[in-house]
C-alpha cells in the first residue's frame, strides 16, 4: 500500500523520496475477500484523525504562527480485482457487476445505451455496505451481498468516502495492458473489422 501527496506538482509526486509506503500485504496469496480490511484498519484510524480535527503544525515556512493540516484519501488506484476487494465490491462475475449503475445480470452485459443506465449513488452503496456489516448471520450477509453486490470496507469509516467516485482502475491495466480495448472489442462486441488479421 503506497501513498502519494496530490498537493505536490505532478512531476514530483511519483519520485521515490516523495512516496510513502504505508504497508505491505504479505503473500504468497492475496488476502481473502474481507481480509484486506485488517490491513486498511490502522491506516483508516490515522486518516480519521488527519481529517478531523486535523494535524496542528506549530510553525511552517509560510505560516509562522502555525496552521492546521487536514488529509484525505482520494482516489484509490488499484488493478480491478484489488479495487473490488478494497472497495467492498463484488467481483466482475457478480450479478451486480457494476458499482456505478444498476446494470446487472447477463442481459445487461452488452448494453451500450448509456443514457438509460440508472446510476447508483454513494449513499446507496454506503447503506448497503452498512446493512452487510450489521447483518447478524453469514446467511443475512450473503443475502445483502447477492442483492447489492457490496460488503463492508474500512474505507467507509471515512465520512467523505464515496466508492463510486473515488475508485480508479490504474492506467497500466486500462491502457498499457489493453483492458479498455478488450472490454470494448470482446465484452461489448464493438470490434472494428479491418479486413486484416493484424492487431491495431
Amino acid at each position: 500500500i503506497s501513498m502519494i501527496c496530490l498537493n505536490l506538482p505532478h512531476q514530483l509526486r511519483y519520485k521515490n523520496e516523495n512516496m510513502f509506503l504505508a504497508g505491505i500485504i504479505p503473500g504468497p496469496k492475496e488476502p481473502p475477500t474481507t481480509g484486506i480490511n485488517h490491513y486498511l484498519s490502522p491506516l483508516i484510524d490515522d486518516f480519521l484523525v488527519l481529517w478531523d480535527p486535523g494535524y496542528q503544525f506549530s510553525c511552517t515556512a509560510q505560516c509562522p504562527n502555525g496552521r492546521v493540516v487536514r488529509c484525505a484519501i482520494l482516489p484509490l488506484i488499484c488493478d480491478m480485482p484489488g479495487a473490488r476487494k478494497a472497495g467492498g465490491l463484488g467481483a466482475l462475475n457478480h450479478t451486480k457487476f457494476c458499482y456505478m449503475c444498476h446494470c446487472s445480470g447477463r442481459e445487461d452485459l452488452q448494453r451500450v445505451d448509456y443514457s438509460n443506465w440508472v446510476p447508483r449513488t454513494g449513499d446507496e452503496i454506503r447503506k448497503a455496505s452498512q446493512d452487510w456489516k450489521n447483518a447478524t448471520s453469514k446467511t443475512a450477509q450473503d443475502k445483502v451481498f447477492a442483492e447489492h453486490g457490496v460488503r463492508w470496507t474500512e474505507l467507509l469509516r471515512l465520512p467523505y468516502w464515496d466508492s463510486r467516485r473515488f475508485i480508479v482502475v490504474d492506467a497500466m491495466h486500462n491502457l498499457y495492458l489493453n483492458l479498455v480495448k478488450h472490454h470494448f472489442r470482446v465484452v461489448l462486441g464493438m470490434d472494428i473489422q479491418t479486413g486484416t488479421d493484424e492487431e491495431d
